[in-house]
């Protein structure tokens, strides 16, 4: 299992539309070549400015869903891929536009308020995570699996 933790702000339409539910890939006879040996696959992207930070993802690094305030969906990345002819943006997403692909395994949604996450990684109760951002190493005191694991719990008292 690897050790990476990702931030990714999402836009709610799109988030649901490719992360919280799986997308049917008979539905898309065009659809990316790293998609082949799918049937169905949940993904999400990343903006072509944050490709440094895109290229530190690898398989079973954890990624927590951000938007409007909070933390919205965790899961685990599978394999990542450029979308050169921007498949995604372009026939899938309405309000998301990138070439830097990520799917997305074990998708659970939650509802965290973002103050409670900052709290875990130490950063102040005001800040909010831009696009895509790796957790430094240092900010990260329990396995990511941990984490995960703590905001689901975090949602189930708290819904």
């Amino acid at each position: 299992m690897s050790s990476n933790i990702f931030l990714a702000r999402s836009s709610p339409e799109d988030f649901d539309r490719t992360v919280l539910s799986e997308v049917e890939l008979s539905s898309y006879p065009d659809h990316p070549e790293a998609f082949s040996e799918m049937d169905t696959v949940r993904f999400f992207g990343a903006p072509e400015s944050k490709k440094d930070t895109f290229e530190k993802m690898s398989t079973d690094d954890l990624v927590l869903f951000h938007q409007n305030g909070e933390y919205v969906g965790t899961g685990w990345i599978g394999i990542t891929f450029e979308d050169e002819q921007q498949w995604a943006g372009t026939k899938v997403w309405s309000d998301t536009s990138s070439t830097l692909i990520y799917t997305v395994q074990g998708v659970k949604p939650v509802s965290v308020p973002t103050t409670a996450v900052n709290r875990i990684f130490g950063y102040a109760d005001g800040y909010t995570p831009l696009n895509l951002m790796r957790v430094a190493g240092s900010r990260v005191d329990s396995r990511p699996k941990a984490i995960k694991r703590a905001l689901e719990q975090y949602t189930e008292k708290h819904s």
